[in-house]
């Protein structure tokens, strides 16, 4: 079944239940615990649902019983509070020049979509959503690589004592133990280095590559037949550091925010 909202209620059914129950159903949930009560289940054989909210992100399996014996399974997705999306759906809507009131199973497989752009686009141009992450090694180096391109150093600690003297490089992302006039080595132990990376606002030229390449999946995916997939047109060719391919134009509408290679 199509995404969830975190928060908003679950109707979940049975399209192919038998004649005879009970009909029962069996939520776990994504951490791996199994929803307590279980919930009531109403309807008969293709009319058959139940409701419930579902309190985490992540995957939920539904396992479905008649009578005590096991019969259909099924998994139901619930967005994250935070979807990492690059550009609303309504900017897409607008790209696909459908109206906003469209069909809400199709905005719903949008979504999708879009939220599947932001890797691929992050890809090509490293971290453009706004974030905090927290790095993990060992001291005793003189040098720390961080794996994203950071824009902030909000602290280091070695064995939870902070670190004060460091010299941050943001532009090939690694730190210096010590001053720009002595280098020293980072103390030995845990070192954990919490950093920002991402934008407070996603450039024009990114949101308009994210457009495009949702453009060209929907239309390749949703649109195609036969012969007519954009996928396969010249302008498929180009590829991301990854592999994924994507149209050129999304390659030059990301060229100037390309991330240096081996970060991302």
């Amino acid at each position: 079944m199509a995404s969830l909202d975190l928060g908003a209620l679950a109707t979940v059914r049975w399209p192919t239940a038998p004649d005879t129950g009970p009909y029962a159903l069996a939520v776990k949930r994504p951490d791996g615990t199994t929803l307590d009560p279980a919930p009531t289940v109403t309807g008969y054989k293709e009319t058959t649902l139940a409701q419930f909210a579902p309190a985490m992100a992540g995957r939920y399996l539904l396992s479905w019983t008649a009578g005590g014996a096991g019969a259909y399974t099924d998994v139901l997705d619930v967005w994250p509070a935070d979807p990492q999306f690059l550009i609303p759906l309504d900017e897409v809507l607008a790209g696909l020049r459908l109206p906003a009131n469209a069909d809400p199973a199709k905005a719903q497989d949008l979504r999708l979509y879009v939220a599947a752009a932001t890797p691929v686009i992050e890809d090509i141009t490293g971290p453009m959503l706004a974030a905090t992450k927290t790095f993990t090694t060992w001291g005793g180096g003189s040098t720390v690589v961080l794996p994203h391109l950071p824009n902030q150093i909000l602290g280091i600690t070695a064995d939870s004592v902070p670190v004060v003297d460091y010299v941050p490089d943001l532009v090939s992302g690694i730190i210096y133990c010590g001053t720009r006039t002595a280098v020293t080595a980072f103390p030995s132990g845990e070192l954990v280095i919490t950093y920002r990376i991402g934008n407070a606002e996603i450039p024009p030229n990114i949101r308009l590559a994210a457009r495009e390449l949702v453009r060209f999946w929907w239309q390749g995916g949703m649109q195609g037949s036969g012969g007519n997939i954009r996928s396969a047109a010249p302008e498929g060719d180009a590829f991301t550091p990854s592999g994924y391919a994507v149209p050129r134009r999304v390659m030059e509408l990301c060229a100037p925010n390309e991330q240096v290679g081996g970060f991302a």
